[in-house]
């Protein structure tokens, strides 16, 4: 059973990639607590997930497209310095690296990892002086992929690892932290519901289930609050047990 956690997150609150799986599960928790909340989605219309947000602003970008992310950006931070950030597009690449062809492995490489460089910078500098930044990693950057991703897609998640790490070290001078979660299984869009594809994924966990979108909703509005202000560089492993670092 998912318990969701509540913790304080106010502030001026933007979602990079928040129309579905747990972009959304976040929006929807920070959107009765925060001053404001803004999602960024490759959509160009606002998509019927947030139908039930109207209060959350919608815009579209391609997180490739880093001139349209920084305008995007720009126009958030109109209404003030932006205070929490959560960079959760991405996509996974099953294949093997004996078979992937290298227009795949850089479009994955691309989107999960200088997607997640091009967010960062374009929204650095609209950030308050004690904002928090959290990307998306993934169990498969400390496996070496395995479990809906194969070794380029480790590779890209490991990237973010690197760049939460370092973007850390450069941006603690002004009060910024930066930091990662490390999903495990998660039942959205991206693991499917192929029932043998998930039993395996459920059977490799200690706890037994996949994880929920809020599972890992949890561990970013950690991160964002006050309760885990003394963490930067770090990355949060929610992955139930299916690695143990």
């Amino acid at each position: 059973m998912t318990r969701q956690t509540q913790f304080d997150v106010s502030g001026n609150v933007v979602i990079v990639g928040g129309a579905s799986g747990i972009g959304l599960a976040v929006a929807q928790r920070v959107a009765v607590s925060a001053t404001s909340v803004s999602v960024i989605d490759l959509h160009e219309d606002r998509p019927d997930t947030l139908a039930s947000l109207p209060d959350v602003s919608y815009s579209g970008a391609d997180i490739l497209d880093d001139q349209r992310l920084a305008a995007r950006f720009a126009a958030i931070a109109d209404r003030g310095p932006i205070d929490r950030v959560f960079v959760s597009a991405g996509i996974t690449l099953p294949a093997n690296i004996a078979d992937v062809s290298a227009r795949d492995a850089q479009r994955c490489l691309m989107i999960n990892l200088m997607g997640s460089i091009n967010a960062v910078t374009a929204v650095v500098p609209h950030l308050s002086s004690d904002a928090s930044i959290v990307l998306t990693a993934s169990v498969a950057a400390h496996t070496g992929g395995g479990f809906v991703g194969g070794s380029v897609y480790g590779a890209s998640k490991a990237g973010v690892i690197g760049l939460t790490r370092g973007s850390a070290r450069e941006l603690a001078s002004r009060g910024i932290r930066v930091n990662c979660v490390a999903p495990g299984a998660t039942a959205t869009g991206m693991v499917g519901d192929d029932p043998s594809v998930v039993d395996r994924l459920t059977n490799g966990t200690l706890l037994g289930r996949l994880a929920s979108p809020d599972d890992i909703a949890n561990g970013v509005l950690y991160l964002w609050s006050e309760a885990g202000s003394y963490l930067t560089g770090t990355t949060l492993n929610i992955n139930g047990g299916s690695h143990l670092a």
